[in-house]
């Protein structure tokens, strides 16, 4: 047999003959012609690009007659070459024509970060993006409001901004400084629009002072705007200014705390993620002079519960960090030592319970033990059907899921343990397809996720992924992480699936539903493996 293979640019020099015969009214096969302008091209591609245009070829006159060149140039290019090149003003326009022709162009942006957000808000990308957009807006207004990319918004961007509940802005002054620059930076096409933006004002919360100085002086000369006016001064109450019943500006955001690790440095501060700034930060010295430890959340409380330090051996000690006050305070010991364990929490009455589950001391422990918080005591419950240390636990509908871990020396295994609080015990639950240690498990959208760790018979670290059914009791593969690690953290934030840390890595991870795959995030701001991952207010101290 005969095999012969064409050069690797093959397929692209075809693509480049079709686009120069294009421009060269060489070989087409339809002509149309939008305002004495031809166009001549070559349906088969464009129908490769798109059906509509074989379905549609006789109305193509009437579809791009709206059209200007540019943009009609753009959208056929972008068929012969998947390349696209075009002004900004004309991005709407170009959109608007390639979804009346039913072709699919990728937004310009993939993702969202405070360089382009402003952008992205502006444009009529998809709704994901633009949420996305207008969180980083509102959560980094002081900066943005004084940039070029926000004085070029329309007013329906601006006041959008504006009016929202959760600007977060250091006092209202800011939010009348924005519209003055807004409105100034084209003053003579603005000034119309200074009535509308200066609803979105809360004139209450502004000094009485500022108001006189400040609003009046900017605003005297806009007649629309001077029934706002008048209401903000009659809403004036007792001499003070800022009635109680004014709206005050929220913050919208969510923080990350990543608390422990394997060494002191690490399990002494505590790396934080801003979700409104996108960014990493380590706290500063917690003071917590151990490693190997667990912690929970307990409603404004980072719970720490044992561990191990190289004078004491395993710990039995237990305090709290308040998120409010940043303050530490010890709470009752546990009945037992044990580093190397897992803890989560659950509600039973009214009570927010605590559970220490198994881990490490002088040998693998089965041991279990709660905490109330009604009485903030411990006490030993059932134990585990099998000891392990090194295991992961997560909670779904009341019930405790223990994955994996080490049984014996240098043994990992697939078990899972459930514990029903009804009933105090344990039970078996079909097995992990993977057996690993030092590995994560969460919670996400109502199935279990268990993800990395290690397999000591065949001296394997994981990347592999799977997930439970609770209801099936069934284990699925699912896609792999890009890099096989140990102690690494799974967490689930605004509705998103993430990988952090592991032994020797800061890499962060965000699983893409669209694409089903791992797509690489803002990275740690230091290497930390062994630890827990909580979402905490995001007004909290530390």
């Amino acid at each position: 047999m005969f095999v012969v293979k064409a050069s690797s640019d093959f397929a692209a020099k075809r693509v480049e003959y079709f686009y120069d015969a294009m421009k060269q009214e060489k070989n087409y096969d339809t002509l149309f012609i939008v305002r004495g302008l031809r166009f001549y091209v070559h349906l088969v591609v464009l129908s490769a690009c798109s059906e509509f245009f074989w379905t549609n070829k006789d109305q193509l006159e009437e579809i791009f007659s709206p059209f200007d060149s540019d943009v009609i140039n753009a959208i056929l290019k972008y068929c012969y070459t998947g390349e696209i090149s075009i002004a900004d003003r004309h991005y709407d326009k170009l959109m608007e024509l390639a979804n009346r022709l039913e072709v699919k162009i990728p937004p310009r942006h993939e993702t969202v970060d405070l360089s382009n957000c402003l952008e992205v808000l502006k444009s009529k990308e998809n709704s994901d993006l633009k949420t996305e957009a207008m969180d980083l807006t509102l959560g980094n207004f002081e900066t943005l409001h004084k940039t070029q990319d926000f004085l070029n918004l329309p007013v329906s961007n601006v006041n959008e901004i504006l009016k929202s509940d959760y600007l977060n802005v250091p006092s209202e002054e800011d939010v009348f400084n924005a519209v003055k620059l807004w409105v100034n930076h084209d003053n003579a096409n603005r000034k119309s629009d200074l009535a509308q933006l200066m609803r979105s004002v809360r004139l209450s919360l502004l000094s009485m002072e500022f108001f006189i100085d400040e609003v009046l002086t900017f605003c005297h000369s806009c007649a629309d705007c001077m029934t706002t006016l008048r209401q903000a001064v009659k809403d004036k109450k007792d001499k003070s200014f800022v009635p109680k019943e004014t709206p005050r500006r929220k913050i919208k955001g969510y923080k990350v705390a990543l608390v422990g690790g394997s060494n002191i440095y690490t399990a002494n501060t505590i790396d934080i993620f801003d979700g409104l700034k996108n960014s990493w930060s380590l706290s500063k010295n917690i003071g917590i002079n151990k490693i190997w430890f667990a912690s929970v959340l307990v409603g404004d409380w980072i719970v720490i519960i044992g561990g191990y330090n190289s004078s004491n051996g395993s710990m039995t000690s237990v305090e709290y960090i308040d998120l409010k006050s940043g303050e530490k305070k010890p709470l009752k010991p546990l009945n037992r030592a044990r580093y190397d364990f897992s803890a989560v929490t659950l509600r039973r009455g009214s009570s927010t319970d605590v559970y220490a589950i198994g881990g490490y001391d002088n040998g693998r422990l089965s041991s279990v033990e709660r905490w109330s918080s009604n009485t903030g005591d411990w006490e030993i419950i059932a134990p585990l059907l099998v000891a392990v240390n090194y295991h992961s636990a997560s909670v779904i509908a009341d019930k405790i899921y223990i994955t994996g871990g080490e049984t014996t020396e240098r043994i990992s295994t697939n078990k899972v343990q459930m514990y029903s609080v009804e009933t105090n015990s344990w039970t078996y639950r079909a097995q992990m397809i993977q057996r690993r240690y030092k590995h994560s498990s969460v919670v996400f959208k109502g199935k279990l996720y268990v993800a990395g760790g290690h397999d000591w018979q065949t001296r394997t670290y994981l990347d592999s992924v799977e997930h439970y059914d609770p209801n099936a009791n069934v284990w699925t593969a699912f896609t792999k992480l890009p890099q096989a690690a140990d102690g690494i953290s799974l967490g689930c934030f605004q509705n998103k699936l993430f990988s952090m840390g592991g032994y020797d890595k800061s890499d962060v991870w965000e699983y893409d539903e669209t694409n089903k795959s791992w797509k690489a995030s803002t990275s740690l701001s230091r290497d930390r493996d062994c630890f827990n991952a909580h979402v905490i207010p995001y007004d909290s101290i530390i």
